[in-house]
């Protein structure tokens, strides 16, 4: 109260201005609550946290005003401030809740089918994407790599050499692709017709940079190399599956180390296969998280290893039941089951380092960076969020997850991994 101004005054002051309130409050009391309850809805189908706190914010805000007004207005307005306010809390209780909790990821739409023509794929496998959010498909037998927008749309085509499998890009937006030599009657062990078993580098446009490997077991030779991952300082690691071992490389092709051999143990790829050939024994698909650490997948092991980026192993897990955080679930693709083939294949990491991991049963199950379960959806069959045998994974800037679904020859997008 200024000096000199008497309280009858400053009253009359006050109920002067009583014609205005109603018209600040109409907005207050009549637009607030449906707003409150589409960022409600906003904030659940997005788990956005600046959409938590606008909410929060907008809440408070109103159960202030009508406090205000109640005052000036001599009348009693609790009861519409507590509606408000209690729908803030419902932005107040997510927004200070763990963040780590993981939102479960859904179907938005998906692209393919079984062909030849643009945007069709005959077993697609691998999946990258770019800065620019252009997603790169390794389509097997067509013996090309596709690419396309976010929304599924076919933006270009280029043929690479034959069977590419697992991709990758690197920061100049060159790729790198694992090309399984398989024979064209598919018989791995006759080498009659096979073809390469190598690493090729492709620029964005389809143009071959260079090459690198030839079947073998000794140094910088492969036998059904599966896929191929880039870490930040340059190395090329790469799944060299039948070897039973990962080789890494600098981005020439030049051979720097490896480790792995047959066996069970930490550090071992493969111990169950009972034939030299069976290439999903493992290492098949390949992931490196923010320290570079790197996370492979063994299929017929049914077990997830993670490695230093020297190849110190440092953590595995998994297990052959069907149960969640495990991988068990024979391939039951069309009616047939396949025996021997279950297992966990693709695999990506997210911006929290959280860990994906798609199975041959259909399902997709996400862990923490430890191994921890933290959940998982799918299973096998041919509609939305169904898959058989799913291969490649990758998320985009925006945090989608994309999935090859190899046996439907399709590829499926879901939001929601951030």
């Amino acid at each position: 109260m200024r000096r000199g101004l008497k309280p009858s005054a400053t009253l009359s002051r006050i109920k002067g201005w009583r014609w205005y309130v109603p018209v600040i409050l109409l907005p207050v009391e009549w637009l607030l609550p449906p707003a409150l309850i589409a960022l409600r809805v906003g904030e659940i189908q997005a788990s956005w946290l600046p959409v938590r706190l606008v909410g929060m914010a907008v809440g408070l805000m109103g159960a202030v005003l009508l406090v205000w007004a109640s005052v000036l207005l001599d009348r009693f307005m609790m009861h519409e401030a507590a509606i408000l306010l209690f729908m803030s809390i419902g932005f107040l209780a997510p927004a200070c809740a763990d963040d780590k909790k993981p939102s479960e990821p859904r179907f938005q739409l998906e692209w393919g089918k079984k062909g030849t023509a643009e945007g069709e794929f005959h077993f697609p496998i691998g999946i990258a994407i770019n800065r620019k959010d252009e997603i790169f498909v390794a389509d097997f037998y067509n013996n090309r790599v596709q690419k396309f927008s976010v929304e599924g749309k076919f933006l270009s085509a280029f043929a690479v050499v034959d069977n590419p499998g697992g991709l990758t890009i690197d920061v100049d937006n060159n790729l790198y692709i694992a090309h399984m030599g398989l024979t064209p009657n598919k018989k791995r062990n006759d080498d009659r017709g096979r073809k390469k078993d190598q690493v090729s580098v492709y620029d964005a446009d389809g143009k071959l940079l260079r090459e690198w490997g030839k079947m073998g077991a000794a140094d910088g030779e492969f036998e059904m190399p599966g896929h191929v991952a880039l870490s930040k300082d340059g190395k090329v690691y790469v799944s060299d599956q039948v070897n039973r071992r990962i080789q890494v490389f600098d981005p020439q092709g030049k051979f720097l180390f490896k480790w792995g051999k047959q066996g069970a143990n930490p550090g071992e790829f493969g111990a169950s296969s009972t034939h030299r050939l069976q290439f999903f024994a493992g290492p098949t698909f390949l992931a490196l998280d923010s320290k570079g650490n790197l996370y492979t997948t063994e299929a017929r092991e049914c077990r997830v290893q993670k490695f230093s980026p020297e190849g110190k192993p440092l953590l595995l897990w998994g297990g052959d039941a069907e149960k969640p955080g495990q991988f068990g679930g024979l391939f039951n693709g069309f009616g047939v089951q396949t025996a021997g083939f279950h297992g966990p294949m693709g695999i990506c990491i997210d911006n929290k380092d959280r860990v994906w991991v798609c199975s041959i049963a259909g399902r997709v199950q996400q862990f923490s960076e430890k191994g921890e379960y933290l959940q998982g959806f799918g299973e096998a069959g041919t509609k939305p969020g169904q898959f058989y045998a799913p291969h490649g994974m990758a998320i985009d800037s925006r945090g989608a997850l994309y999935v090859v679904d190899s046996f439907n020859h399709r590829i499926q997008k879901f939001n929601g991994t951030k």
